[in-house]
């Protein structure tokens, strides 16, 4: 008897390790062959509840992990990317997505599983073209996944003669409070609620678990899965302990309020299907269904329950030289390259204000922003390494030739932006000979400057706003101003040049005035170097 205790034990092993790296292998195909669609997606997202629910629907979706978009959302958080409330709504979509697995491996499929397998390796390892590649993969791990699924459910086949076995699992269905624990703590182990519910799907095959039974181990598994997120955000900030807190809360309470109505909710469960297995599956998405619209229509109180019991502190403040980027979401690919560009947009906006604030001291003799300037030139260059740092580190993951140039191409878009900084803090160095000499600009010379920074300035915005957007037609427009602002410089230049000529300025004030047109016009041509990274030419 322990002999064959020993044999189930390690044939469960086996299924388990295929089935989990079929759906590793799957949820990594659809990545990749995805691309920057998961990065236009999470872009997509809003303050409406509704379409953050949408969009962790679809993420999860994707990626075949509530837990992995859980992590995701938690870093997000963290780096300041998503608030609360956007967060809410995305991992109660999570918590649908995930049933899609459910759904997914209830399906007949054993007599095609070979064909899946045998197509996944062809394309997997004779097929050049990367996106193929990608889905042959995906099309690989779908047949593995199965593969696994029924190797587990052969393997728990002999339970169904065990009497202890079957006198255990009628507990459960007796003693709802038992299958839910179980059910929390082994998915809390295994972090993964998808691993839970293929064992439930498994012995559900076999005829071996009673519906009862098996939707007490469900619901477990739906608060057990909270663990990984509560684990991302240890030694996170507030924000990100909210959101982990907001992910326990939705799925334990809502086990909370469905545990009194179990028995109507089994026979509901019940109408559903005729096959067992298929009933599982179903009361897995009901559940979620459900409790999301429930949280829907209450998430402002709930918002207001869980900052209530984590309250902020005053002294916890953001402190980070970045704030979009997260080691944490580096195994996706597509959501690190978002982030990056996300904070390169944000490092783009900080040099801006370092041009804008120069203009202001120029123009408005706010002489008091310079220093800003000068200290927000060190914040610049941090950036940049921060970024070059972890732009290096999406290249060490499998990309696709489309992720791979996007990484050279904000690798070269940081190092303009940072130029940008360089060329401000120049504009600086040159304000302050203006005021230390004393130096005059007459009329004319200020109104060319004036028209030269509003210019420069508004090319810079675009090109940054290109960036952010990978918009096509605003990089067009980028080259249109940056050869407009070449235009307008060599005018200022020669109008210089003729006061100059004409007495009517002090030559070191020329001097001054070429210096500023000349980085200015530098600050420009970076700006089209961006949109150049936009367009694919660099």
């Amino acid at each position: 008897m322990r002999a064959q205790y020993v044999s189930l034990a390690m044939n469960l092993v086996i299924g388990l390790s295929f089935f989990l790296y079929g759906m590793k292998l799957l949820g990594d195909g659809l990545q990749k062959a995805a691309g920057d669609s998961l990065r236009r997606i999470l872009q997509a997202l809003t303050n409406s509840p509704v379409r953050g629910v949408l969009v962790g629907l679809a993420v999860t979706g994707i990626i075949q992990s509530s837990s992995a978009t859980t992590v995701m959302v938690v870093g997000f958080v963290n780096a300041g990317l998503m608030t609360l409330s956007q967060a809410m709504g995305v991992i109660f979509g999570a918590n649908i997505g995930t049933t899609i697995t459910a759904q997914i491996i209830v399906f007949k499929l054993n007599d095609v599983i070979w064909a899946f397998i045998f197509v996944g390796v062809l394309m997997e390892f004779f097929v050049k073209r990367r996106t193929t590649k990608a889905v042959g993969q995906a099309i690989l791990g779908f047949g593995l996944l199965f593969f696994g699924l029924y190797f587990m459910s052969d393997a728990l086949s002999p339970l169904k003669t065990n009497q202890a076995f079957i006198d255990f699992l009628v507990r459960f269905g007796r003693l709802p409070v038992l299958g839910i624990l179980a059910g929390a703590i082994f998915t809390g182990i295994v972090q993964s609620s998808s691993v839970t519910t293929s064992l439930v799907v498994a012995l559900s095959l076999q005829g071996v678990i009673t519906l009862p039974s098996a939707i007490s181990l469900v619901l477990g598994a739906n608060i057990g899965t909270t663990v990984t997120a509560g684990l991302a955000s240890i030694g996170a900030n507030v924000a990100s302990r909210r959101t982990a807190l907001t992910h326990f809360l939705f799925n334990s309470l809502g086990v909370v309020l469905i545990f009194p109505f179990l028995g109507p909710f089994t026979r509901l469960v019940a109408m559903t299907s005729s096959y067992l297995p298929r009933q599982v599956a179903n009361a897995h998405t009901i559940f979620n269904v459900t409790m999301t619209c429930v949280a829907l229509l209450l998430i402002k109180p709930f918002e207001r329950l869980v900052r209530w019991l984590l309250p902020s502190r005053g002294s916890e403040e953001e402190t980070k030289v970045v704030q979009y980027i997260d080691e944490r979401v580096l195994v996706t690919p597509t959501l690190a390259l978002s982030q990056a560009t996300n904070e390169l947009f944000r490092m783009g906006h900080i040099t801006y204000e370092m041009v804008d604030s120069c203009r202001l001291a120029l123009f408005e003799n706010k002489v008091g922003l310079l220093d800003e300037v000068l200290g927000r030139e060190d914040l610049v260059n941090a950036m940049q390494r921060e970024i070059t740092e972890y732009l290096t580190k999406i290249t060490e993951h499998d990309l696709s030739e489309a992720q791979s140039a996007r990484v050279m191409a904000l690798m070269h878009a940081v190092n303009d932006i940072e130029r940008v900084g360089d060329h401000a803090t120049n504009l600086v160095e040159l304000i302050q000979i203006k005021d230390d000499k004393r130096l005059k600009f007459n009329a004319g010379t200020q109104q060319d400057l004036k028209e030269e920074f509003d210019h420069v300035l508004k090319t810079l915005e675009e090109a940054m706003n290109a960036l952010k957007d990978y918009d096509v037609e605003r990089a067009h427009r980028v080259k249109e101003m940056e050869d407009r602002c070449d235009v307008m410089t060599k005018e200022c230049m020669s109008r210089n040049i003729a006061r100059l000529n004409a007495h009517e300025v002090d030559p070191q004030v020329g001097v001054v005035v070429v210096d500023l047109f000349t980085n200015l016009e530098r600050i420009s041509d970076h700006s089209d170097n961006i949109a150049d990274v936009v367009l694919g030419v660099y």
